[in-house]
């Protein structure tokens, strides 16, 4: 009788046991985009407020998402930029897609350290990801590489507390028709959506403030 009454017990924590560790990963996760936001405003504050820079070739971009060829950033290329801002490399990996096997179609988020003389795993690797700093046409508004925030919210007719420029890995319903560029192997990704965080994404915004937001995922 009293194993049956600690087995429903434990049936009925166990949700809210789940719920409470993602709601953990999501703060922690929050706290890695906070970070990565101070060292982003101090790197602006020595560069005339413009964003990082680095050449297209050290973009790490991922597989596209639409049919206009529009892809996102890893952000391993910019790490070293960012690094003496920003020394602790762990901020760059979202905690709960830490480990990612390279045989796993999430493996396209994942951006080792990148410089002139290659990519770098042993010094750090970044899962999040940035449509903005992964767009190659200057004259897209979306455009963010060595432009301030303030612009390009401007050109996209926002402000820089509403348009987003980092985010935690996610796939959204809508890219599935392109699941055959993101999968590696027999891994694809799901139908219904993915996301580091259940149902929506963790962001970093233009005035550097980071939240979370729901999405059109389903896990």
């Amino acid at each position: 009788m009293v194993v049956a009454i600690i087995a429903v017990l434990a049936g009925l924590m166990s949700p809210a046991l789940g719920r409470a560790k993602r709601l953990s990963l999501r703060s922690a996760c929050l706290s890695n985009l906070h970070q990565i936001g101070l060292g982003a405003s101090m790197y602006t504050g020595d560069f005339r407020g413009r964003m990082p820079w680095i050449p297209d070739e050290y973009l790490q971009r991922t597989p596209p998402v639409d049919s206009a060829g529009k892809r996102y950033a890893r952000t391993g290329g910019f790490m070293p930029v960012l690094h003496p801002y920003l020394s602790d490399v762990r901020v760059w990996q979202s905690p709960p897609v830490r480990k990612t096997a390279t045989n796993a179609w999430q493996s396209n988020f994942v951006g080792p350290w990148l410089e002139a003389r290659g990519e770098d795993p042993l010094r750090g690797t970044a899962n999040y990801i940035s449509d903005k700093l992964g767009e190659t046409d200057p004259q897209k508004a979306r455009y963010l590489r060595d432009r301030t925030p303030e612009e390009c919210a401007a050109l996209r007719g926002t402000s820089v507390s509403d348009e987003e420029w980092l985010m935690t890995p996610f796939f959204e319903k809508p890219w599935w028709a392109y699941r055959a560029a993101w999968s590696v192997g027999t891994s694809e990704p799901p139908s219904g959506g993915w996301s580091a965080h259940h149902g929506g994404r963790n962001q970093l915004y233009l005035d550097f403030h980071a939240s979370w937001v729901r999405r059109d995922i389903d896990r």
